[in-house]
């Protein structure tokens, strides 16, 4: 029995995604969609209220934009779960995060699998993002450090000890990595599933919010970094994949500051002045 958690920005979510739910999921559940509309909630603050108004010991923290490709996919989770040792679990994510600012892809250590949809010149294309390459034969899972928000499922139970950090973060960025972290502080293990597909249709943001909670996040946590989960790396790796992260880190903030520069601009702002008219005619004429 599983709780679907969805932070939405409608009061209620597409006809496709609730079909698509009804025919793949394969055991009992309830959807709690937190109606976001008017931006009233964080993430952080959206998910808790989800955990006080779910009913079943599993929960499913999901976007909307998603769509599973796995039949009875449900029937797996818990499968995954009846190992006590299982605290959280997703279908990508990074084995090592460095003791620096980063992203669970920072130091390119990932394993998982999902298919990736994007708009290219308006038409939707997919494509499978395999990152798989420390999974064994056979396995259906890897310990990691840390997962994609898209869709990761933790025991209700958990909750008991952690929960969504709203009081530290305010936005809409990094509650994954962070309530994998917790889990891991309670000697859990945060795992990557390979018998779970899903297709997920954003690419996500990196903004100045973004990078703002990403610093947040490495100062709460710096005690606690690094984290190498489910692989072994040399020293010299360490050091490699840490200057990366660094190299990472410094050029989404350069890029960030040099849009903030274009558009505090007299000539940006112009443009935008020049050019409402015509996106009012535009909306006008749809």
């Amino acid at each position: 029995m599983i709780s679907l958690i969805i932070c939405s920005r409608n009061s209620e979510i597409s006809p496709l995604l609730k079909k698509n739910i009804t025919e793949t999921i394969g055991v009992g559940y309830e959807v709690i969609i937190i109606d976001n509309s008017q931006n009233k909630y964080s993430i952080f603050q959206a998910y808790n209220e989800g955990v006080r108004k779910s009913i079943f010991p599993y929960l499913c923290f999901m976007h909307e934009d998603i769509l599973f490709h796995t039949k009875d996919w449900g029937c797996k989770v818990i499968e995954h779960f009846k190992n006590p040792q299982v605290g959280l679990i997703g279908v990508v994510g990074g084995h090592y995060m460095p003791q620096c600012p980063a992203s669970w892809w920072s130091t390119q250590y990932n394993s998982g699998q999902f298919i990736q949809g994007f708009y290219d010149k308006h038409k939707y294309n997919t494509e499978t993002i395999s990152c798989s390459r420390y999974k064994k034969p056979n396995e259906t899972s890897l310990n990691v450090a840390a997962v994609d928000g898209f869709w990761f499922c933790i025991p209700r139970k958990l909750f008991s000890v952690v929960k969504f950090d709203e009081e530290t973060f305010k936005e809409f960025h990094f509650y994954d990595t962070d309530i994998c972290f917790q889990i891991i502080n309670q000697n859990k293990e945060v795992r990557v599933v390979f018998d779970i597909l899903i297709e997920h249709s954003s690419r996500g943001t990196q903004n100045g919010a973004f990078l703002e909670q990403r610093v947040i996040c490495y100062n709460k946590w710096a005690h606690f970094l690094p984290i190498i989960r489910g692989i072994e790396i040399s020293t010299y790796d360490i050091e490699d994949r840490l200057k990366l992260a660094e190299e990472i880190n410094a050029i989404t903030l350069y890029r960030y500051k040099e849009i903030e520069q274009i558009k505090s601009s007299c000539a940006y702002r112009l443009g935008k002045t020049i050019l409402k008219p015509i996106s009012f005619f535009r909306q006008k004429i749809k």
